[in-house]
C-alpha cells in the first residue's frame, strides 16, 4: 500500500487544465440540481399544503355531520321518552279500563232494573187507568140507560 497515491495524490497530479474543466462544469451543474431539487420540494410542499387544506375541510364537514347527528340522536332519544310515556300512560289506562268497564255494566244494569220497575208500574198505572175509563164508562152507559 505504500505504493499506492491517495485521491489528493491524483487529484494534485491532475492537469490544471482537465481540473478547471471539472470545477467550471461541476460548478453550474450543482446550482442547476439545487434549483431542480427546490422545484420539486416545493410542489411537493404546495401539494402537500393542498392535502392538507382539503384534509380540514372533510374534517370540518365531518364535525358538522357529527353535530347534526348528536342532534338527531337527542331528537330521537327526546321522542323516544315521550312514546315510552305515552305507553306507560296508555298501559295505565289499559288498567283502569276493566274497573271503569264493571262500574259502566254495574250501572247499566242498575238503570236497567230502574227502567224494568218503571215498566212495570207504568204497565199497571195504565191498566188501571184502563179499567178506571172502563168503570167510568159503564157508570155513564148505566146513567143514561136509568134515565
Amino acid at each position: 500500500m505504500a505504493g499506492d497515491p491517495g485521491l489528493w495524490d491524483v487529484a494534485w497530479n491532475w492537469p490544471l487544465p482537465f481540473v478547471t474543466a471539472v470545477a467550471v462544469l461541476a460548478v453550474p451543474m450543482a446550482g442547476i440540481i439545487w434549483f431542480i431539487c427546490q422545484l420539486k420540494y416545493k410542489r411537493q410542499i404546495a401539494t402537500l399544503k393542498d392535502r392538507v387544506e382539503l384534509a380540514d375541510e372533510r374534517l370540518g364537514d365531518a364535525k358538522e355531520k357529527i353535530v347534526k347527528a348528536e342532534e338527531e340522536k337527542t331528537a330521537l332519544h327526546t321522542a323516544v321518552k315521550e312514546l315510552n310515556a305515552q305507553i306507560e300512560k296508555l298501559k295505565k289506562r289499559k288498567a283502569q279500563l276493566p274497573r271503569e268497564l264493571q262500574s259502566i255494566v254495574d250501572r247499566l244494569a242498575t238503570s236497567s232494573a230502574t227502567a224494568s220497575n218503571q215498566v212495570s208500574k207504568l204497565s199497571e198505572a195504565q191498566e188501571a187507568v184502563a179499567a178506571a175509563v172502563s168503570k167510568h164508562r159503564d157508570e155513564s152507559h148505566e146513567g143514561r140507560a136509568g134515565h
